[in-house]
């Protein structure tokens, strides 16, 4: 049953991953919209071919009438562009009535909602705080060949079949969105560290943080389908027993070397990567001596022996390590904080809306954060 010592610290090891932020499949319909564009543009095709029949006969009176109403229509009659001033302009004419401006936005807004427009919105306060820079433009392109090349090697896209399929117009498109999340994220970071107040680290520090501790530990692991969990804490409080009695640490790794995992892991500090029973043990134990108590972890059981420990680091040496794992703790205890974050970002930006419609879809999107 014993294993190799490096996957044991593996097993010690916390994951680790990223939270998220905003979907990609938020833009998968935008393709169908398009299509509804283009259908529209192939009818006014058509109805120019019509036009081009006929345009030996009427090219001359055309040209007449250009020459004769050029000097008026620049002086008296501007050009005639659909605007959002009154929304009363129309976009196109039809034989039973037009489409206005008005009639343009109220569709749009049914149909890409609010969301689209706060994309437009972080961007533009985001540009702002957080300019393009190498490092950025490093991490975006790496996010964008992650996805490409996990999806091309668990679902068989293409690049262009993965772009169409979550509503990317093009490759630039998908990278502007990777950006704009890139943005958000930092600025959630930068939130999250700014609302931990020093009383706060104060406490962590005096409660939590301990001088580096040398370690080694036995384990007996629950991973296998061979021994049961009982078995295995049974296990363990066998070899505390030996221990106990005088059995040398040696001694016990030899006589249950196929039953269990030993390994020594060196130095730790207070925020090692390393599950949070195993630090505690290691910082509760005084030096030379051993668990009493099996160590529960995701992995099994822990008999855990303090070697050695360094003197406690001062504040200023580990204030900002500190601000990280109280930082991680309030986004682990509310998952709504990113939304928060935003939402605050806007407020600082002293976002207002025109338009209430949009006003009510974003006060009935954001009363779910708050």
């Amino acid at each position: 049953m014993a294993k190799d010592s490096k996957d044991t610290k593996n097993s010690l090891t916390k994951d680790k991953s990223l939270e998220n932020n905003e979907t990609i499949k938020e833009k998968k319909n935008k393709n169908k919209k398009n299509e509804k564009v283009k259908n529209t543009e192939r009818r006014s095709i058509e109805t120019l071919k019509i036009i081009d029949d006929y345009r030996l006969p009427i090219i001359l009176f055309v040209v007449g009438f250009l020459i004769a109403t050029l000097l008026f229509r620049c002086i008296l009659w501007p050009d005639r562009i659909a605007t959002l001033k009154d929304g009363t302009q129309p976009i196109v004419n039809l034989k039973n009535g037009v489409i206005t401006a008005d009639d343009l936005y109220e569709n749009m807004k049914s149909y890409y909602s609010v969301k689209a427009l706060l994309n437009v919105v972080d961007d533009k306060i985001l540009s702002e705080k957080y300019p393009s820079n190498e490092d950025m433009e490093s991490s975006v392109s790496k996010t964008a060949d992650y996805y490409f090349e996990v999806y091309e090697k668990n679902y068989g896209y293409t690049k262009d079949a993965f772009l169409s399929e979550y509503g990317f117009s093009s490759e630039k498109d998908f990278i502007d969105n990777l950006r704009l999340d890139y943005r958000r994220n930092k600025y959630y970071e930068e939130y999250v560290l700014s609302t931990i107040t020093d009383n706060e680290i104060q406490k962590y520090y005096d409660d939590e943080v301990f001088g580096d501790v040398d370690s080694k530990h036995i384990l007996v692991s629950t991973k296998s389908d061979d021994i049961s969990d009982d078995d295995a804490k049974a296990l363990a409080n066998e070899i505390i027993g030996k221990l106990n009695k005088g059995t040398s640490w040696d001694d016990v790794i030899k006589e249950y070397k196929d039953k269990i995992i030993e390994e020594e892991l060196g130095y730790n500090a207070f925020n090692a990567s390393l599950e949070s029973a195993y630090l505690q043990e290691c910082k509760k134990l005084a030096v030379g001596t051993y668990s009493k108590v099996p160590v529960l972890t995701s992995y099994g059981y822990h008999i855990v022996y303090k070697i050695d420990q360094k003197e406690k680091p001062s504040l200023d040496d580990v204030k900002d390590d500190v601000k990280d794992v109280l930082a991680t703790q309030k986004k682990n205890a509310d998952d709504n904080l990113y939304y928060k974050a935003l939402i605050k970002m806007r407020e600082d930006e002293e976002l207002s809306f025109q338009d209430t419609k949009f006003l009510e879809q974003y006060k009935d999107y954001i009363k779910d954060y708050k």
